[in-house]
């Protein structure tokens, strides 16, 4: 499947340049900043703002698990009359359509690289599924389609500061171009490619130099010691 087909340009333009932001929340567990961080809800806000400016009318989708409300965050549009799920803070900076609430046509996968996705209609709820090479599919995260109101969305947004993944840092990056990833978390470094994983203990004499020119960080936050 073609993801550019019938897409506006303008939207494709955007979703390529929005794929360069990088998944950070350290900037949110120190209050830096007007943004609010770049975790999922200051990704999907971020992304939000500049799809408006485009004209379009964005709705804002809350993310759950199984057992955990208010987990996740993304975004539908309207382009052409097609319902697209765009995900920023999950990486997904391909505007995906959505699957009819059909039978038999309510699942559609993505080979995007390095993690392909499949999105799952079951009735007015969407399901994200991502998978990597020679690992099974991993349910992530369903969203009513229905959507929330911006109040509803920041008051998930406050209550996230009080999450677990607020005690450490996690810094997440898509290299679209080459089909790789970067995800650094409790001193290790993950790369994936479509063809596996590798992992790596950063030593915290080598953090500040390796995470700034892997993910261009800040070095003055990246020597924030109790948070690595």
């Amino acid at each position: 499947m073609s993801l550019s087909r019938h897409i506006n340009p303008n939207l494709l333009s955007l979703c390529n340049l929005s794929s360069s932001w990088i998944y950070e929340n350290l900037s949110k567990i120190l209050r830096v900043g007007e943004e609010g961080g770049n975790t999922c809800f200051g990704l999907t806000m971020r992304l939000h703002k500049e799809l408006v400016k485009l004209g379009y009318s964005p709705k804002l989708l809350l993310g759950h698990k199984r057992h955990v409300k208010n987990a996740h965050c993304a975004l539908s549009i309207i382009d052409s009359g097609t319902e697209l799920f765009l995900d920023p803070g999950y990486l997904i900076f391909d505007p995906l359509p959505i699957p009819a609430n059909i039978p038999q046509l309510n699942k559609i996968t993505f080979p995007l690289q390095p993690n392909w996705v499949r999105l799952e209609r079951e009735g007015e709820n969407l399901c994200l599924w991502t998978g990597v090479a020679n690992e099974a599919a991993k349910f992530r995260f369903y969203f009513p389609l229905k959507g929330c109101t911006t109040q509803e969305f920041n008051l998930a947004w406050e209550q996230s500061y009080t999450g677990e993944s607020m005690k450490y840092a996690v810094f997440n990056k898509l290299d679209k171009k080459n089909g790789v990833q970067y995800y650094y978390q409790n001193g290790k470094l993950l790369t994936r490619t479509a063809n596996g994983a590798t992992q790596q203990k950063i030593e915290s004499k080598d953090r500040v130099e390796t995470l700034s020119s892997i993910f261009g960080l800040d070095r003055e936050l990246l020597s924030t010691p109790f948070l690595f």
